[in-house]
């Protein structure tokens, strides 16, 4: 039986340049027998002013990732977001990890009719690792530079730093992200590296935003340290201290991380600083507290925002459900 990934390449092929088109060409039964409809799929709250997916540790190249993240893709076709964003992490930096992410992106053209947007995690410095496209850790960095796992993941970002900002339906976005790794100094580690022209730009995109009572909306990998999972993560952010200090005086800021794998549930999710702080799991890899694999699943994050509050659920997209304990509310 073809799938619904053939008939969307059939129809590309007809010239068929948008899912209205489809629409139109084919009676309501045919189009949901083709798509595959879900009880548990997530339809846009009419009411919604904003609706984005928030994602992380993407990791293409791990076993089943690409399969989550096309589940992913697949799951967003029915509710049409007004954006994603992808919370750094999405390979190990090298040229074949960016292609096979493409690849899946012009798979799904059709699918995604969204923006989606990226932040540079510590995964995208690893191609120090590998020799010859082979994991070489003893012979690090393998001629490998910081400059050159920055300029392979501004192309796919299509930003000219790993910061900067953009507007969705006149809602803020501020992307952030490690300017260094280890290849610039071993002490780094997988610690973001915060330049004081990336946090005074920060400072200043915040102060210069008039929005009176909308939040905004900020993006980083690696989490601040001492405030989700319980204050029990170490310190990721080497400029921890400024960047919280500066965030602290916005309390319309909410902050999205990575990089801990860690499931979604309320525990493990919000922290409530003087703004707060969500951690959006992995989509390829999620573990429990005890850091054991949770097997089959590609968790994520859906967010709305109406007029009087931000809701924040919790969504496995390769199940197409919601999962449990996961929703928060942050009131405007």
């Amino acid at each position: 039986m073809p799938t619904r990934r053939t008939f969307l390449k059939y129809l590309a092929g007809l010239g068929v340049g948008s899912l209205l088109s489809w629409n139109i060409m084919l009676p309501k039964t045919a189009v949901s027998r083709s798509i595959g409809t879900s009880e548990q799929q997530w339809t846009k709250n009419r009411k919604a002013k904003l609706s984005f997916v928030v994602v992380s540790d993407i990791h293409i190249a791990r076993l089943n990732a690409l399969k989550h993240f096309s589940a992913l893709l697949s799951d967003n076709y029915y509710s049409k977001p007004d954006a994603m964003v992808v919370v750094g992490d999405l390979g190990d930096g090298l040229s074949k990890y960016y292609n096979m992410l493409n690849n899946e992106l012009t798979e799904h053209k059709i699918e995604i009719n969204y923006p989606i947007y990226w932040t540079i995690g510590n995964h995208e410095f690893y191609g120090g690792f590998y020799k010859n496209r082979m994991w070489s850790p003893k012979t690090f960095p393998n001629s490998e530079t910081d400059e050159l796992a920055i300029r392979r993941f501004l192309t796919l970002a299509k930003r000219n730093k790993v910061y900067g900002d953009t507007w969705v339906n006149d809602y803020h976005f501020i992307f952030l992200g490690s300017e260094k790794s280890r290849m610039s100094d071993k002490d780094y580690r997988d610690e973001a590296y915060l330049s004081d022209a990336q946090l005074d730009w920060c400072q200043n995109a915040l102060n210069n935003d008039k929005q009176l009572h909308k939040p905004i909306f900020v993006f980083l990998h690696q989490p601040i340290p001492y405030t989700t999972l319980g204050g029990l993560q170490r310190g990721y952010v080497i400029q921890w201290q400024k960047l919280k200090d500066i965030l602290s005086q916005h309390p319309e800021v909410i902050l999205f991380n990575g990089h801990t794998h860690y499931q979604l549930d309320y525990e493990n999710m919000v922290s409530k600083e003087s703004f707060t702080i969500v951690n959006s799991s992995s989509l390829a890899f999620p573990i429990d507290r005890d850091r054991k694999p949770i097997m089959n699943s590609a968790p994520g994050l859906v967010v709305e925002v109406d007029d009087d509050r931000i809701v924040i659920k919790g969504r496995d997209f390769l199940n197409q459900d919601w999962i449990s304990g996961s929703e928060i509310t942050v009131p405007r």
